[in-house]
């Protein structure tokens, strides 16, 4: 599974594409593209990536992406979804359409600021999603409507969270995707175990002076926060979802000792693990 440049073309007598994905998983490795994307979570759960931002999803996750912002949703899967489909709608339009048509409309002001903005990918509430179902389900000029219509709801609401921090650079390139790529891929599947600095360098083919200059220039963090990024965005779930012992959990996300984990996770979300479990039930 290699990272890649997405080419993307509209649907036939449309200036956009518009498709509803049912899959037993998202899977899809880190990629880019040209286009602004729409993307509504139907059904699933799993970590967003995108740029140097991860996070849970879940269904209703509505998000905005800018142009060759590199991203990807990764289904979590396990034996409560055994089998479930996960389902989104996805939403893509070139920067041309942005710029060429939406730009030269006075009334359209307001929907090129949020789409300046979502240079670093924009999380939305999930109130908005009906505004994207109604593109899905109509056609012809009724379908670029409801685009310009759900573009202009976005915009107008001021309950949004900004994803990427400003300054992520990773450029569009094969060769630097793949790079991360592979960093991704192997915190992911090896987060719960200590990843000593030289093996996730070695990961990278670099030497560790370069990886911890390499990862910070591109993510704007270190790799450990990274790494405790995603640790605590598994441990989180952990707690919402399931009776397991905090300690169990420590230990399960890969933390070293509980009084660490304890740290770390209040140093990140505010609170300690036990109010945390506590605010969901």
């Amino acid at each position: 599974m290699k990272a890649f440049f997405e080419k993307i073309s509209a649907d036939e007598g449309s200036s956009f594409l518009t498709r509803y994905v049912a899959l037993p998983q998202f899977d899809s490795p880190l990629h880019y593209h040209p286009e602004f994307e729409l993307t509504l979570i139907v059904q699933g759960q799993g970590k967003r990536f995108v740029g140097d931002h991860v996070a849970d999803f879940e269904a209703g996750d509505l998000v905005l992406l800018g142009s060759n912002l590199p991203h990807f949703w990764r289904s979590d899967v396990n034996s409560k979804n055994d089998g479930e489909l996960h389902e989104a709608i996805v939403i893509q339009f070139s920067t041309d359409f942005a710029n060429n048509i939406l730009a030269n409309l006075p009334e359209c002001t307001s929907i090129i600021t949020i789409l300046n903005i979502a240079k670093t990918g924009v999380r939305f509430p999930q109130t908005l999603a009906h505004f994207i179902w109604k593109v899905l389900e109509t056609e012809g000029v009724n379908r670029l409507v409801a685009l310009i219509n759900a573009l202009e709801q976005l915009a107008k609401t001021e309950e949004y969270e900004l994803l990427a921090s400003n300054g992520f650079n990773i450029k569009p390139d094969e060769t630097e995707n793949e790079r991360m790529r592979k960093i991704i891929e192997f915190t992911l599947e090896n987060f719960k175990e200590d990843i000593p600095l030289e093996t996730i360098a070695e990961v990278a083919n670099l030497t560790v002076p370069s990886f911890c200059r390499y990862f910070k220039s591109r993510t704007r963090k270190t790799y450990v926060y990274f790494l405790n990024e995603i640790r605590l965005s598994n441990a989180r779930k952990m707690l919402m979802d399931n009776q397991l012992d905090i300690s169990q959990i420590c230990i399960e996300c890969g933390f070293q000792n509980l009084s660490h984990f304890h740290r770390i996770f209040k140093t990140q979300t505010g609170v300690t693990p036990m109010v945390y479990r506590r605010s969901f039930g």
